[in-house]
């Protein structure tokens, strides 16, 4: 797998809290002093929450074309 996306991969499951406890200690020193890395969680943080955001969007947008379906 390219760097770039071991690096994503290893966010995600940070963020997720499914590293091991070693890998999890690891990359929270890493954090502690990397700056890119900081960056890179804070970029995947709010990638998510856009994510989050735009899903329930999109469900009140069905939900609000069922509505009208069913009582108009």
């Amino acid at each position: 797998m390219r760097p770039e996306l071991e690096e994503i991969k290893r966010l995600e499951d940070f963020l997720k809290n499914s590293l091991p406890e070693e890998q999890t200690v690891d990359l929270e020193i890493q954090l502690l002093w990397d700056q890119d890395w900081q960056r890179s969680l804070a970029q995947q943080k709010l990638a998510y929450q856009a994510l989050r955001v735009a899903g329930r969007e999109q469900l009140r947008k069905e939900l609000q074309t069922i509505h009208q379906r069913l009582f108009s």
